[in-house]
């Protein structure tokens, strides 16, 4: 009795211990299962970023094809992290920059309405709403659907209402200045009746989007292209911070 009462109290210790050994070993499979799906996830993420920052930095260099594998590695990193609104407002950007390397136009304002716009803006539409769905209070989504907008040249009240948006909710956010001192310089140069609409906006945002130095190389940048330099002046007041720090080269009185 002794002998079998042993055996059997080894025999439960081991059934107990390879029940153990099963447990922690379905755990690590599942955490590097996770693990190379997240690293996957993350690498794929940084390969579109890096090229759109490369897009935003020399648009000419943009092409279709370049475009259209960037979609398919968005597409991939979605299906694995459908939940997560960063993913969906790369895949909208990517169905501008698709818009862009196809159907370039040289005036954003007078886009053609009569093919009610292209295929890939409505595309870029859907995922930016997408995007907002899972996380509403990001001013990006709301510039994302903004653009969209314009580049359909539907510059009306909902374009506005979009732009308001995120103003509200990122009213320091750089994408916000960028947008709006693109738009509204854009609206001045083209002589635009929305010029005037844009203008209170368009002088808070150059000051915000010039101090803050995330948006103020590109600001600069518009302002330069464009020749503007004396309207950017008149713009902003002598106290502000582009203006009192020589940033704008502005005659002071």
């Amino acid at each position: 009795m002794p002998i079998n009462y042993q055996f059997a109290h080894w025999k439960k210790k081991f059934k107990w211990r390879g029940a153990v050994t099963f447990l922690f070993a379905s755990i690590a499979l599942f955490s590097f299962l996770g693990s190379t799906t997240q690293f996957f996830v993350s690498n794929t993420y940084y390969s579109v970023k890096n090229s759109l920052d490369a897009w935003n930095s020399a648009p000419s260099s943009v092409s279709e094809k370049d475009v259209e594998i960037a979609l398919i590695k968005i597409e991939e990193v979605i299906d694995k992290a459908p939940n997560n609104a960063l993913y969906y407002q790369l895949q909208g950007q990517l169905f501008e920059w698709l818009h862009f390397s196809t159907n370039l136009a040289s005036d954003l304002e007078t886009v053609t309405k009569a093919n009610n716009g292209p295929d890939e803006l409505h595309r870029a539409m859907l995922s930016y709403k997408k995007s907002l769905k899972l996380r509403p209070n990001w001013s990006g989504g709301w510039i994302g659907l903004a653009s969209v907008k314009w580049k359909l040249g539907e510059l009306d009240s909902q374009f506005y209402q979009y732009l308001d948006t995120a103003v509200s909710v990122g009213p320091q956010d750089a994408i916000v200045h960028r947008f709006i001192a693109e738009f509204g310089i854009t609206m001045y140069v083209n002589r635009s009746v929305h010029y005037a609409k844009i203008l209170k906006r368009l002088r808070h945002h150059l000051d915000l989007g010039i101090k803050n130095p995330l948006s103020r190389k590109s600001i600069l940048k518009l302002i330069s292209e464009n020749n503007i330099n004396e309207p950017a002046c008149r713009w902003l007041a002598p106290s502000t911070f582009a203006v009192s720090t020589g940033l704008l080269n502005c005659e002071q009185n």
